[in-house]
């Protein structure tokens, strides 16, 4: 692999990583954020189940109230039924009418008195029947929040051990980017000292090349100087 090559394969390597950072943050963000929709999400539960529970108290409050008044009311008609009782008089001092009068009156306040009763009867019904309902919904209510919570545990769990693994694997690649970084900067440094060393050998060579066309030169004019000496020499 070729200098150029490492190096944008490191490039690459560190893209891949920038690129697993941002997503290792947008998960982050994305967690803080079920966290916090969850938090409000139980906060609401917990105040709709303190509302229906203060609400519940009221209406058994008001109807075991009520239950009272009923009760008064019921004790009060009883005493009356009593006071309305026919007494036989010890002679013909009444009339058959007035007899009559009383009995129905009597009839009436039993009637009364009935229909009072089926009313409390009713309203403590209802009220058992609404307690029960209440009951029912906070129970689910509070199973809800708890699985909530339970899935919420879960999830974070899960995401803190994916943020560890991929944080783990993050470090790996840099350290390796880094190994990867260190061998090209060593490569580079020992390129560029073949080059200067090559360098200097091309300009002793250089050096050398001139100082040997130079003594050739001279070795030449040498040369040449002798020839004509033989040549004057011979003539003489």
């Amino acid at each position: 692999m070729t200098p150029a090559e490492r190096e944008e394969a490191l490039e690459r390597r560190e893209a891949n990583a920038a690129l697993l950072s941002a997503k290792l943050e947008k998960d982050r963000a994305a967690l803080e954020a079920d966290i916090s929709a969850s938090a409000a999400a139980s906060k609401a539960a917990s105040a709709i189940t303190k509302a229906l529970q203060s609400d519940a108290v009221k209406k058994a409050k008001d109807l075991e109230a009520e239950c009272v008044k009923w009760e008064a009311k019921l004790a009060r008609l009883k005493s009356d039924v009593g006071k309305a009782e026919p007494v036989v008089p010890a002679g013909p001092s009444r009339s058959e009418r007035e007899i009559e009068a009383e009995k129905a009156a009597l009839a009436a306040s039993r009637t009364q008195f009935d229909a009072d009763r089926a009313a409390l009867n009713s309203e403590r019904a209802s009220f058992d029947r609404e307690a029960s309902e209440a009951r029912a919904k906070i129970k689910a209510e509070a199973q809800s929040l708890a699985e909530l919570r339970a899935k919420l545990v879960t999830i974070r769990s899960e995401i803190e051990g994916n943020v560890k693994l991929r944080e783990a694997e993050v470090r790996k690649k840099e350290t390796h980017l880094e190994a990867e970084r260190a061998k090209l900067q060593a490569s580079a440094d020992a390129l560029v000292r073949a080059e200067s060393e090559q360098s200097e050998q091309r300009a002793k060579l250089e050096a050398q090349t001139a100082s040997l066309a130079a003594k050739e030169v001279m070795f030449e004019e040498r040369h040449r100087q002798l020839q004509e000496r033989l040549r004057n020499f011979a003539k003489t």
